[in-house]
C-alpha cells in the first residue's frame, strides 16, 4: 500500500457528507423557500409511517412536532419552480401530443432537499441535519499526518482508526477501519487542462445521534449521495451477475432486470414536480391475480391482464392495427375468436345490453342503426325505372331459411344474395346484401305499384263514369216507354 494512500485515509476520516443544522428546541420546524420556488411537497418517513404534506406557493413550509410521534424522521422536500399559466398550457399541449422534451423557456429544476429530524415530547430536538451543497474540503482544516515516503508493503492485515488496538484480531479482514466516524475520501488533485478532478467518498453511517446506519458512495465535490444501502437491507437487495443482469431481491436474475418479492413486485413511476410539471404517480405491478397498471393518485387500476390470457390477446401491429387474438391484424380493429361466447358486447354499467355481435355473426343493437345517405355524399345518381324493377322483383325468388352456423329454429325470410345481385346488380359482391339496397328496391317497387294502382284507379273512374251515363240513358229510355 502506498504511504500517501494511508496518510490521506488517516487525515480525512473525519470528513462528513451532512452539514449540521443548528439545534432547535422548538414545537415547529420550517424551511426557507428557495428563490423561484412555487408549491412544495414534503415527505416524512418515520416511526408513524410515511406521510406527504403539500404547501401552496404562498404558504410557509412548516410542520408541528405535535403532529408527530417521538422518534427520528427522514424528510425529503421537493419544490416546484414557478411556471406561468401560458407556459403550463403550452407544455400541456406539447406533452399530450407526445413531446416530452423540456421547453427552452422552462425554468431550471430546483434541487431536492433531504435530511433528518428528531422529535421528543412534542418538540424538535437535536440532532437536526440536512444534506447541503458544500465547497471542496480545504487541506487547511484537516489535521496533518506524518508522511511516509516511498512505496510500502503491509503483510497480512492493517487497522486504521482511533479505536484500533494492539494485537487486533482480524479474522478474514485485510483492511479494517475502526472508529466512530468512518469515511474513505478520494481527493483528486488534478488542476490542469481538462483532466477530471471530482472527489468521491465512501461513507459509513450518519455522524449524529439518531442518524441512520448505511453504506454510501458520495460525490464529495457536489456533496450528493448517488448510492446508499441502509443497514438491515434484505439479502440480494441489488445483485449484478456475471452477464450484467440485475437482480432486485434475487441472486439469480434471468433477464436484464429481475425483481423478486413475496407480494406483488412493483415498479413505481413518480413525477415529483421538481421540474414544474404536475406531480403524478403510476405503478406497474403483477401478482397471482393480475398484471396491472395503477393510477396511484386515484387508486384505480385502468389496465389489467389476468393469468392465462391467450397468445396475442391484444396485439398491436407495426401499422398500428390492433388485433385481438391474432398476430398482424389486417384492419384497424381485428378480432379473431374460436369459442361460443359473443365477439363483441357493449353494456351499460347496470348490465343493460346496448350492442352485441355473437359468434354466429348476428348483430343486436339496442337502438337505431343509421346509415349515411346525404345527397352531398353521393354521385352518379340515376333515376330508377320502377316498372322494369317491378318486373324483376316479380321474378325474384323469396325463401324462408336459417344460417348454416345457426340453429334450425332461427328462421328468416328473404332472397339469397346471388339472386338479388343477378337481378339488380347492386353492391360489390353476390355473397352479401346491403339493408339499404333491399329497402331501396322495396321503395322503388312500392312507387311502381303505387303508379300502377293510380293508373288503374283512373281507368276505373272513367269506366264508372261511362257506366253511370249509360245507366242514366237507359233510365230515360225506360221512362219514355212507360
Amino acid at each position: 500500500m502506498r504511504a500517501t494512500q494511508l496518510s490521506v485515509a488517516l487525515s480525512l476520516l473525519l470528513a462528513t457528507a451532512l452539514t449540521p443544522v443548528s439545534a432547535q428546541d422548538s414545537a415547529s420546524y420550517s424551511w426557507e423557500r428557495p428563490q423561484g420556488a412555487a408549491a412544495a411537497t414534503l415527505t416524512l418517513r418515520g416511526a408513524d409511517g410515511d406521510r406527504q404534506l403539500s404547501f401552496a406557493a404562498d404558504q410557509p413550509v412548516q410542520i408541528s412536532a405535535g403532529d408527530l410521534t417521538n422518534g427520528a424522521y427522514k424528510w425529503e422536500l421537493v419544490y416546484s419552480p414557478q411556471i406561468s399559466a401560458a407556459q403550463s398550457e403550452a407544455s400541456r399541449q406539447r406533452r399530450e401530443a407526445g413531446d416530452i422534451d423540456t421547453p427552452s423557456d422552462w425554468p431550471q429544476a430546483i434541487a431536492v432537499r433531504s435530511g433528518m429530524l428528531q422529535v421528543n415530547g412534542g418538540r424538535f430536538v437535536s440532532p437536526l441535519s440536512e444534506a447541503e451543497p458544500a465547497p471542496k474540503p480545504s487541506a487547511a482544516g484537516v489535521a496533518k499526518a506524518a508522511p511516509i515516503a516511498g512505496d510500502q508493503t503491509i503483510r497480512t492485515s492493517a487497522c486504521i482508526g482511533n479505536d484500533c488496538v494492539d494485537f487486533e484480531s482480524y479474522g478474514s479482514d485485510t483492511l479494517r477501519l475502526k472508529e466512530n466516524n468512518l469515511r474513505i475520501h478520494f481527493d483528486d488533485t488534478s488542476n490542469t487542462g481538462s483532466f477530471p478532478d471530482n472527489d468521491w467518498r465512501i461513507a459509513i453511517n450518519g455522524t449524529n445521534n439518531g442518524d441512520p446506519n448505511f453504506f454510501a458512495i458520495q460525490d464529495a465535490t457536489f456533496n450528493r449521495t448517488p448510492f446508499l444501502i441502509e443497514a438491515g437491507s434484505i439479502n440480494n437487495a441489488l445483485y449484478v451477475d456475471a452477464a450484467g443482469d440485475v437482480g432486485i431481491g434475487t441472486d439469480a436474475p434471468v433477464v436484464e432486470l429481475h425483481a423478486v418479492d413475496g407480494n406483488t413486485p412493483t415498479l413505481r413511476l413518480d413525477q415529483n414536480g421538481s421540474n414544474g410539471f404536475t406531480p403524478y404517480i403510476w405503478d406497474v405491478a403483477g401478482n397471482e391475480a393480475n398484471f396491472f397498471i395503477r393510477d396511484v393518485n386515484t387508486g384505480r387500476l385502468p389496465f389489467k391482464i389476468r393469468p392465462g390470457a391467450g397468445e396475442s390477446s391484444v396485439d398491436i401491429a407495426g401499422t398500428g392495427n390492433v388485433g385481438f387474438g391474432l398476430v398482424n391484424a389486417s384492419a384497424a380493429l381485428h378480432i379473431r375468436r374460436n369459442f361460443a361466447s359473443s365477439y363483441l358486447l357493449v353494456e351499460r354499467t347496470n348490465g343493460d345490453r346496448r350492442m352485441e355481435l355473437d359468434n354466429d355473426g348476428n348483430l343486436y343493437v339496442g337502438g337505431t342503426i343509421t346509415q349515411l345517405s346525404s345527397r352531398h355524399s353521393k354521385e352518379n345518381l340515376v333515376a330508377v325505372a320502377g316498372s322494369a324493377l317491378l318486373d324483376q322483383l316479380r321474378n325474384l325468388d323469396l325463401w324462408t331459411w336459417n344460417y348454416i352456423s345457426a340453429p334450425d329454429a332461427d328462421r328468416h325470410i328473404g332472397p339469397v344474395a346471388e339472386d338479388f345481385y343477378a337481378a339488380f346488380g347492386l353492391g360489390t359482391s353476390d355473397q352479401s346484401l346491403a339493408p339499404g339496397d333491399v329497402a331501396g328496391v322495396a321503395l322503388a317497387a312500392s312507387q311502381a305499384l303505387s303508379e300502377e294502382i293510380a293508373q288503374r284507379d283512373a281507368k276505373i273512374a272513367t269506366l264508372e263514369e261511362r257506366i253511370a251515363r249509360l245507366e242514366a240513358a237507359l233510365e230515360q229510355i225506360s221512362s219514355a216507354q212507360r
